[in-house]
């Protein structure tokens, strides 16, 4: 039977909308207070004075430095600056008190020193991961830029940090363009001159060395000492010295093609800062401070182990079927098996008044006896006492003895309570307990056990949720799962599950030793079978890693446990199992074991309303392996899905050590509890998170940070639960990693990374900027078997949804312009939103191009027609645009429509400009269908007939371009039948002089050395092009008729954007012939025989087909070479070099890489051209 893998309880982290790792972090009277800098594990402690001088000198002129920048609103009043726990502050590397303050809450700091990230070196970067104006998850730093010894290097390390900052704190985002970057370029048309100049932010002109940013390898390079006369942005030119503020409206370039006017709708990072909670109506004001007053307050501290106490209600509620029972084997599972070693645990439990049975205990390893006596403490049997009578608050401040009896580890502890929530708390004792857990600086985890639905009646509140936010803390919900006088095993493992999320939601995810739930499954009983499945085991995962079935009667589990290795050895799980009757557990160790992907069978007995629960748990070993992170943007639990302005991402970020772990396999699992009215549970609603760098919501690709939006619950009002999983993705997820050694570059005069140094892709340097649409990582590897499952916590939906669609789809914010200059066509990509934001399809797309950047801003202009229908949401779409409107710069926006109507946000806004085509021929292989105008460009339907429109919507300037363009044709035409008549009357006078050849240009031995076919090539003698020479002007028909000796030829093949028959050729020089065949010359050395002929590029025709032209987007492989068509035209029509009334060629397609065709081994110096040109 299939395998249904469920989460059973959940926790609902309380993230403040103001940022998810923001915390205490606060903006009191200009004075930032509660910023917490960690330094990992991986920094050696020999390195330990050079990184805590470094960083109490960089954090001190950072602080002047963002005063300066925020023109007398904000600086840093304290920073608490966290130790690893394994560094000696007594040795001689780390000359600090030898007692430090320790923190007994461990947690991964708003700016983290570790090692160098694998794209960004040591250089300050921050990881974004929702919108403009939110702030982001945290600030990265390099440990060897706080080892600099000079001031110097420590001010432009504060500059850079504060430029970081400001994406951290106030969710601004890059006002620089990035190398080979496709929407974020390194440079851009200006509008006024339609040169190149940098992208960016600037209150002057930034003088450097621009290039064509459509060209691979475009960086731009500022000129050395030339720029200091500018003063902003810190978002675009942090390196140089003289910038020290961010851009203002005034001075802001809302044209540019930035990250920051992309996500930001081209406002000001100075607008966006003044809307944040910090400054927002008119909070922290400019103030006057002398120089002295901004240096920031240092607090060393040196992390510890967590703390841990557990408030239980122990009320006559609890005495109910096996309530009390299960408590106390879920209370053993997580202190036994769960809580990590070098914590402090102790257990209270209150009814109305509280308790001590176990004060608090070091847990310092996992065989200690602690352990078994802590996990083991509570009463055999609940209290009689109603549960009206319980007192919260009473349980609370026994906590605060227990805690008082320890003053070393007895702050900075986490509280979790453990309560029915049946009945709400008062808004006094909830005001009282908030007073404590802030004068303690306590963290409240609450869960609620178990919780009763009622169908008939709304769910009631416990009034905690104040409480909760207040501490930062999460709430788990475990429903009450019985059967008569009798409790599901389901509820156990619920509980069991709570209780570890509330341990994991206090240790970070790449904190050794912190418990990590690798596989979770449960399978129904009623059917005698062999439940099997699958799961994985890494590297980071300790000695301690088991696997476990729980069961509700021993006699429920077979004999039969199979374990099979990834070598295919099959363990004899008899010999080795082990069995915990206090937690109804059999379990096998499987620390020693090879690591990889493992199959598993299990005889499953169990009764009908019963069943058997698999799950797979270890601790982690390492800081540096694998780390995972679930959350959300919601700031409540709490969802209105009635108001479509509340859409919810859900997140998850995926690492190893700092590098991103990129194309893993992450769904989302929403899952209505309780039942529906035929006693069944709800179906599930699985959603595919991706890291594909779209912008809305996934702001950055191949960051390690996939994203989603909830879809809309049509279940109505109650409680669902959100979980989620990762794996390696059947072996397709790989691992961003820096160069195997990294070349120390010294720094230049005055210390700019820009003027020595421009990383492109392929190269390294510790210049590596973020972020732009993704992350350039140099090198990866195939990310070895992995897998984990998260749980996040009940979202309470309040009302349904509106009977009305009032959700729109997402923005487009990866709408890109790709111009092919062979074909003169210009291709527009993008990735498909939904019909609700990035859910299912939207129903049609709209689109305008205008002259203007204003008038494309305010969606105004000429209208696209013919569109593509929309495709699935995140499929990338690709439509081509003939478009006649050359050396000119034109705007392009679109949004998406769902059938309902609703519009979606305007997206990013793309440039086009067209280079004027050369003045010799070029013939494009394509298709004409017949074409409809509207203003200088048209769309042919899916079938290639274009939409007809009225001579009303045509301009004056239409009009006279069609009707130059008729009066052109008649003259060409003409022209040519003059010529025709003229050439057909001559040649037959001068017969067999000055011949016209058809050459066909040989490698050695009759071919090239690659083995390809013949080059022909069509080509005119002199005396074709000079007039008055020899007078007359000859065939290729007549050297035919000279050489009939020679192999005849079918196909003449031209470049990698043309191919024509054969019997064609003449016929566009003039001739009219019949298909005799052709002459071919073979050049002794290998080379071309006529030197005024230049074959360039050439690519060998694929097979017949319609065009395929593909222009790879970073995220994607591109190929070696494009799909050329063979189609014979069977005659050229000149008509087509005259300015035609612009057209959209549109073939909705997604492009596959064709294989690489093989090229002609000609000189290097003959390789100039795409096109063969007629002399």
């Amino acid at each position: 039977m299939p395998v249904r893998f469920v989460t059973l309880v959940v926790v609902v982290s309380v993230v403040c909308v103001w940022g998810t790792l923001s915390g205490d972090l606060r903006l009191v009277n200009n004075g930032y207070e509660g910023l917490l800098v960690t330094i990992t594990d991986e920094v050696p402690q020999q390195h330990c004075n050079h990184v805590v001088q470094g960083l109490k000198a960089v954090l001190r002129e950072l602080s002047r430095q963002m005063w300066t920048a925020t023109e007398g609103r904000a600086s840093l009043r304290e920073v608490t600056v966290a130790l690893p726990r394994a560094w000696r502050t007594d040795a001689l590397t780390c000359s600090l008190p030898k007692s430090l303050p320790v923190s007994t809450a461990p947690a991964e700091g708003h700016i983290r020193v570790t090692t160098p990230h694998p794209v960004f070196g040591s250089r300050p970067w921050t990881q974004q991961s929702q919108g403009c104006g939110r702030s982001g998850d945290f600030i990265h730093v390099g440990e060897d830029m706080l080892k600099a010894d000079s001031a110097e290097s420590h001010i432009l390390t504060s500059r850079l940090l504060l430029a970081e900052w400001a994406k951290f704190r106030w969710g601004v985002f890059d006002e620089r363009g990035h190398t080979n970057d496709p929407l974020y370029p390194s440079t851009f048309r200006d509008p006024d001159t339609n040169q190149w100049v940098a992208t960016g932010c600037a209150d002057g002109f930034v003088k450097g060395t621009t290039c064509d940013s459509s060209q691979s390898g475009c960086s731009f390079l500022p000129e050395p000492h030339a720029n200091n006369h500018l003063a902003s942005s810190l978002l675009a030119f942090p390196d140089f010295p003289s910038v020290r503020h961010l851009c203002k409206e005034n001075n802001h370039n809302k044209e540019a093609p930035t990250k920051h006017n992309s996500l930001c709708s081209s406002r000001s990072a100075w607008e966006v800062i003044e809307h944040t909670p910090d400054f927002a109506l008119g909070r922290n004001i400019p103030a006057n401070t002398s120089g002295q007053d901004l240096e920031p307050l240092l607090k060393l501290v040196q992390a510890a182990g967590p703390t841990y106490v557990f408030a239980i209600e122990d009320t006559a509620a609890m005495n109910l079927q096996r309530r009390w029972e299960f408590l106390r084997k879920a209370m053993r599972r997580v202190v036994v098996y769960d809580v990590p070693n070098g914590a402090h645990v102790g257990v209270i439990t209150f009814n109305s008044a509280g308790r001590t049975v176990a004060p608090l205990s070091f847990i310092d390893s996992e065989d200690s006896d602690m352990r078994q006596r802590v996990g083991s403490s509570l009463p055999r049997n609940p209290s009689a006492v109603r549960e009206s009578q319980k007192c919260i608050l009473c349980g609370l401040q026994q906590v605060l003895k227990v805690l008082r009896k320890n003053k070393k580890f007895g702050r900075d502890a986490i509280v979790i309570l453990i309560t029915t929530g049946s009945s709400p708390t008062s808004e006094e004792d909830v005001a009282n307990m908030i007073s404590l857990t802030e004068q303690n600086n306590l963290r409240t985890e609450v869960v609620l056990y178990p919780v009763t639905e009622h169908r008939s009646t709304a769910p009631t509140y416990h009034g905690l949720e104040a409480l909760v936010e207040a501490t930062r803390g999460s709430i788990f919900t475990v429903m009450d799962e019985g059967v008569g006088n009798d409790s599901k095993l389901k509820m156990m493992v619920a509980l069991m599950d709570a209780l570890l999320a509330a341990v994991q939601s206090s240790v970070p995810p790449s904190s050794p030793g912190g418990p990590v739930l690798v596989h979770s499954a449960d399978y129904p009983g009623g059917i005698a079978s062999i439940s099997a499945g699958t799961f994985a085991l890494d590297d980071s995962l300790g000695l301690d890693a088991r696997f476990s079935v729980y069961y509700y009667d021993l006699n429920h589990v077979g004999n039969a446990i199979r374990l099979t290795a990834p070598s295919g050895h099959m363990i004899a799980s008899v010999n080795v199992q082990e069995e915990d009757g206090d937690v109804n557990m059999i379990f096998i160790n499987l620390g020693k074991e090879e690591r990889g992907r493992w199959k598993y069978s299990v005889e499953n007995s169990a009764d009908s309303h019963q069943g058997l629960y698999v799950q797979v748990t270890a601790r982690r070993n390492t800081s540096t392996g694998l780390a995972v992170r679930l959350w959300t943007s919601s700031g409540t639990r709490f969802l209105n899905y009635s108001d479509p302005t509340s859409a919810v991402v859900v997140f998850m970020e995926v690492r190893e050590g700092v590098a991103p772990v990129m194309d893993a396999r992450v769904v989302a699992t929403l899952q209505r509890l309780g039942t529906n009215e035929t006693g069944s549970n709800y179906e599930p609603v699985l959603l595919n998170l991706w890291d594909n760098g779209a912008g809305d919501p996934d702001i950055t690709r191949g960051d390690g940070v996939y994203s989603r939006y909830l879809p809309r619950l049509a279940g109505g009002p109650g409680r669902y639960l959100l979980s989620a999983t990762v794996d390696h993705n059947e072996g397709q997820a790989v691992v961003a990693q820096g160069p195997p050694s990294r070349p120390r570059v010294p720094l230049p005069p005055h210390h700019l990374p820009h003027y020595f140094h421009q990383p492109e892709l392929g190269t390294w340097g510790d210049a590596g900027t973020c972020c732009g649409s993704s992350l350039f990582y140099f090198h990866s590897r195939t990310a070895p078997p992995f897998q984990r499952h998260l749980t996040f916590g009940v979202l309470e939906v309040l009302s349904s949804p509106n009977q009305r669609d009032l959700t729109p789809p997402s923005r487009i914010l990866d709408l890109r312009v790709e111009v092919n200059d062979t074909v003169h066509e210009i291709f527009l990509r993008w990735t498909a939103p939904g019909d609700d934001w990035d859910v299912g399809s939207a129903h049609h797309y709209q689109a305008v191009v205008a002259p203007q950047w204003k008038e494309a801003r305010a969606f105004q202009g000429d209208t696209l027609t013919g569109l593509p229908r929309p495709l699935p949401a995140g499929k990338l779409h690709t439509t081509n645009l003939h478009f006649i409107r050359y050396e000119e710069l034109w705007y392009v926006s679109m949004r998406a429509v769902d059938a309902a109507g609703n519009k979606g946000p305007l997206g990013n806004i793309a440039a086009l400009w067209v280079p004027r085509p050369p003045t010799t021929y070029e013939i494009t292989t394509r298709t004409h269908p017949s074409l409809t105008t509207l203003g200088n460009y048209a769309m042919p339907s899916e079938l290639g007939s274009g939409r007809p429109l009225g001579m009303t919507e045509l301009r004056a300037e239409d009009v006279a371009v069609i009707v130059g363009s008729l009066v052109g044709f008649l003259v060409v035409a003409t022209t040519l039948a003059s010529y025709c008549y003229y050439h057909t009357f001559r040649r037959r006078k001068q017969s067999g002089k000055h011949e016209d050849v058809k050459t066909v240009v040989h490698g050695d031995n009759g071919s090239n050395s690659s083995g390809n076919a013949d080059v022909s090539l069509a080509i005119k003698t002199e005396s074709s092009v000079n007039e008055g020479a020899r007078g007359s002007h000859e065939s290729i028909h007549s050297s035919a008729n000279d050489n009939t000796s020679r192999k005849p030829l079918d196909v003449v093949s031209h470049s990698s954007g043309q191919s024509w028959g054969t019997a064609n050729l003449p016929r566009e020089n003039g001739a009219d012939m019949p298909g005799e065949p052709l002459a071919t010359f073979s050049s002794l050395d290998g080379r071309p025989p006529f030197p005024d002929v230049t074959v360039t590029d050439y690519q060998a025709s694929s097979g017949g087909g319609q065009t395929s032209l593909h222009m790879p987007y970073v995220h994607e492989k591109a190929a070696d070479h494009y799909e050329v068509p063979s189609l014979a035209y069977s005659s050229y029509n000149a008509g087509w070099e005259e300015p035609l009334t612009s057209h959209l060629l549109s073939q909705v397609h997604t492009p596959a890489p064709t294989p690489a065709p093989q090229q002609f081994s000609l000189p290097q110096a003959d390789r100039k051209r795409r096109n063969v040109t007629q002399v």
